[in-house]
């Protein structure tokens, strides 16, 4: 009975523990756009299909300028893998493949965070992630992912 009541508490304790974990991995990113982008949110499918140039235009009908960062960004790890579902070097590939074959261009890429900010912020249909701590000036604004 004593190593059940351990295992249970061990169990809870494991459980507990590992929900912040979760919550915090997920706020190690944001979805930035030129702030005279109206969108507000974007569906994860939705930013999939953008960044895989599935979705190329905006809901006005303008022309989507996605900008990727550098493929040794931890960011772009967590990135690739949490909302295109594949790691860096599968998306990599991908865009070899569709090069090769003429049906498309990869994301522009940009070295680190202050790179994607600049782009998105001289681009009015742009849109990049950067980390949760880098610093956003008033001409990009987060959009929120939805499920």
């Amino acid at each position: 009975m004593r190593k059940l009541v351990s295992l249970a508490i061990g169990l809870a304790a494991f459980l507990a523990g590992a929900a912040p974990a979760s919550a915090q991995q997920k706020e190690q990113y944001r979805v930035i756009v030129n702030a005279a982008n109206p969108a507000t949110s974007l569906s994860r499918d939705e930013l999939a299909r953008v960044y895989m140039k599935k979705m190329t235009s905006w809901k006005t009908g303008a022309s989507v300028a996605v900008v990727d960062q550098s493929p040794r960004s931890s960011v772009r790890a967590l990135f690739s893998t949490e909302v295109l579902g594949r790691d860096v070097a599968t998306m990599k590939n991908y865009w070899q493949q569709s090069l090769f074959s003429g049906r498309g261009v990869p994301p522009i890429e940009q070295p680190g965070d202050a790179a994607v900010v600049a782009f998105v912020s001289g681009n009015p249909n742009a849109i990049g992630y950067v980390s949760a701590d880098a610093p956003l000036p008033d001409a990009v604004k987060t959009i929120s992912i939805t499920r």
